[in-house]
């Protein structure tokens, strides 16, 4: 894997409707926003993107005593990355160094949700990076939910091209349209076995939850749910296995 600096793009019509809630450090925070399916939001994408906010917006320990079922997110600093898959707290560094236990650490973005049940949909086709969305959307509709969002989503199988990262550090420069959010290990390729955790926003989500321009924020976790990275680029093999909420 190469360390480099990632610059991500930031699409040009950002959703502003949604103020995200932010429980952290600060007692002037407002209380977090509830969703269908219990999603939860703390900080706001476009804040890291524009600004370079790593600022901590929750510790995870009151996060996970709320037990949710998935989540993706950013820790604070621009350290590493978040993922919650199927109830357990996975967090990956893009730097070795000596690190609290993971339910001790801070979120700088961090969604969140809860299904009380879930279906499991076996994936008959090869789905393309640039028809994932598509198909988590049509796949909801056809399942009983709502395909414009929010819901999670979760994946057992191949993924495949895909690239994805995990932070390392902040850039410590210039932040906006085109310039880097953080310093990254990046990696990439054709295919790679594991999960996949997300979230599918709504419209009004965007920029908040997710990356500007797109409606999805996905993670990849590895088969032996030890190692977990923010995917930036994803396609999905036949035979692996979708998971929705149940309505």
């Amino acid at each position: 894997m190469l360390l480099r600096t990632v610059a991500i793009g930031l699409a040009a019509t950002l959703a502003i409707g949604f103020a995200a809630a932010q429980t952290g450090p600060s007692a002037d925070n407002p209380p977090a926003a509830r969703r269908p399916y219990d999603v939860k939001s703390f900080g706001m994408y476009r804040a890291v993107i524009l600004e370079g906010d790593f600022s901590a917006k929750t510790s995870l320990a009151p996060v996970m005593a709320d037990r949710p079922t998935t989540g993706v997110g950013a820790l604070s600093e621009a350290r590493g990355e978040i993922t919650i898959y199927d109830g357990k707290l996975v967090v990956s560094y893009g730097r070795p160094a000596s690190n609290p236990p993971a339910d001790a650490e801070n979120a700088a973005l961090l969604a969140v949700s809860t299904a009380p049940a879930w279906q499991t949909i076996p994936v008959d086709h090869d789905v393309a990076a640039d028809e994932i969305e598509r198909f988590l959307a049509q796949t909801a509709a056809a399942h009983g939910l709502d395909p414009d969002g929010p819901f999670p989503f979760q994946v057992r199988g191949t993924l495949g091209p895909y690239s994805m990262h995990v932070n390392a550090a902040p850039t410590n420069g210039p932040h906006g349209m085109g310039q880097p959010a953080a310093i990254t290990v990046e990696r990439k390729g054709e295919t790679i076995t594991g999960s996949v955790a997300g979230i599918y926003t709504s419209r009004d989500l965007v920029g908040v939850v997710s990356h500007g321009g797109t409606r999805t924020h996905s993670h990849w976790v590895a088969a032996d749910g030890d190692a977990t990275a923010h995917l930036d680029t994803w396609g999905l093999k036949a035979g692996s296995v979708l998971s929705l909420p149940t309505r």
